[in-house]
């Protein structure tokens, strides 16, 4: 059955801190963040922005471009772990500024019969909405829904996550015969709870998480090799392709989509995987000969740290090769470039890393109709999904209108003291107020209304 994305569409805050400018206060070498990880700029939300105000900023887009009667849309599931209630999903916010903004057209109750949900698991919280959505699609013809990822990732000042933050949504049509991608009812997941990013409940409200970078990179790892094996035996099992056709899924895919906390991410984390492939198929001895690959052998070394080290310096030796690099330019380096001037989005990640790859193509008339896509996902807690998609003959016209880049262009930097005051919530007043943009205007200081949102057009 064709089912999967139809249109997609992004908004992010109007305003970014460069990246050099966080280097020099913190002393740290640009160039480790530019080129080391592919940061550029942070986008950074506003004193009136936030995961709610961002939803609907990206959902309006998308009803907007398509003509859509809000009356025949049936759900809007949000994927977010920048919820503002712990019980009201934040979704609802969104909705109801949507529901102001088209009441003139479609009546006050233009929503009313719409499912409103959000999805919570860190980063693929997005992902699981998608899925979901997808098979409720799938029941009925007539049925279109809406999947919006909106995420603002924040994290302590001066700690190791802060060069990474960023903010931003991204709202997916999804509906029987796409136009963009028909995606597989096929995916691959691993889950094991674990605690590498957590935003435990404490005394104090805080919206910055308990992390550790280097365990959450493991699990990050550890859950895609599990998850792409689970891809491939969930494929072969159900009989759709042959098993020697899953030895490589990055030579089966055109393109590949994933999760990046930064923007080098990927291909830093795929290295590995890209060697088991290369043994699966049977060609890495002949690697080995062409390209002098030395991978260490565990009983030559006397301790854990030894080989540790060895791996390491083995590792980076294969992902600096032009093997490597020939696999990084074909299939991640598009879905890269996006990154660079937002920072990390959470559960828009995987999405705007999609949106990027696609709209570098329809730039650069790239032939990949009829191509598979293959998407790693990935949330902290933790799990990961593989699944694929088929690109659609009419992609290039549906891709050429996403603006990303033009977006990303068209904002204003801020200076360090600007970003501390955002950072610490001591900014009264908007630094830039957008006109015709929501923001929110107030929120409930007493009695029934205590900590309510009320939002408003700017």
């Amino acid at each position: 059955m064709a089912i999967g994305i139809d249109d997609m569409a992004f908004y992010a805050p109007k305003i970014y801190l460069d990246i050099r400018t966080l280097a020099e206060k913190r002393n740290i070498s640009y160039e480790k963040l530019s080129k080391g990880l592919g940061l550029y700029k942070m986008a950074i939300c506003d004193v009136h922005e936030d995961a709610a105000t961002l939803a609907a900023e990206a959902i309006a887009e998308l009803i907007e471009r398509n003509n859509l009667d809000p009356r025949q849309i049936g759900r809007i599931y949000l994927g977010t772990e920048s919820a503002l209630d712990m019980a009201k999903p934040t979704g609802t916010y969104a909705v109801e500024m949507l529901a102001q903004r088209f009441a003139s057209r479609f009546g006050t109750d233009c929503f009313r019969h719409c499912d409103v949900l959000d999805m919570t698991f860190a980063c693929i919280g997005a992902v699981d909405a998608l899925q979901n959505t997808l098979d409720w699609v799938a029941a009925d013809r007539t049925r279109i829904g809406i999947v919006v990822a909106s995420d603002i990732a924040k994290y302590e000042l001066q700690s190791t996550g802060e060069y990474t933050q960023g903010a931003g949504a991204v709202a997916m049509l999804v509906k029987q015969t796409p136009r963009l991608l028909i995606i597989r009812p096929l995916f691959g997941v691993a889950m094991e709870s674990v605690h590498d990013f957590f935003k435990p409940r404490r005394e104090r409200f805080t919206e910055t998480p308990v992390f550790d970078g280097q365990y959450s990179n493991l699990c990050y790892q550890n859950r895609m090799t599990e998850a792409l094996a689970d891809f491939r035996r969930r494929a072969v099992a159900a009989k759709l392709f042959r098993e020697d056709q899953f030895q490589a899924l990055s030579e089966r895919w055109s393109r590949m989509i994933f999760h990046l906390p930064y923007a080098f991410h990927a291909k830093r984390m795929f290295v590995e995987e890209f060697i088991a492939e290369r043994k699966r198929k049977g060609v890495w001895e002949t690697d080995v000969s062409k390209f002098g690959f030395a991978e260490p052998v565990a009983t030559k070394f006397d301790d854990p740290k030894s080989l540790g080290k060895a791996q390491a310096a083995f590792l980076k030796t294969v992902s600096e090769s032009t093997l490597y690099q020939r696999f990084v330019q074909t299939k991640l380096e598009r879905a890269q470039r996006a990154s660079q001037d937002t920072g990390n989005l959470y559960t828009a990640s995987i999405f705007l890393a999609l949106m990027s790859s696609l709209e570098c193509d329809a730039t650069e008339h790239a032939p990949i109709a009829g191509k598979r896509l293959g998407f790693v996902a990935y949330g902290s807690g933790s799990k990961a999904k593989v699944f694929e998609a088929v690109v659609q003959k009419g992609w290039e016209a549906v891709a050429a209108r996403f603006g990303i880049f033009e977006k990303l262009k068209n904002r204003r930097a801020i200076d360090y003291d600007q970003y501390e005051l955002l950072h610490n919530g001591e900014q009264s007043e908007p630094v830039f107020k957008e006109s015709d943009r929501w923001g929110l205007e107030r929120i409930g200081q007493e009695g029934v209304t205590l900590g309510a949102r009320y939002y408003a057009r700017m």
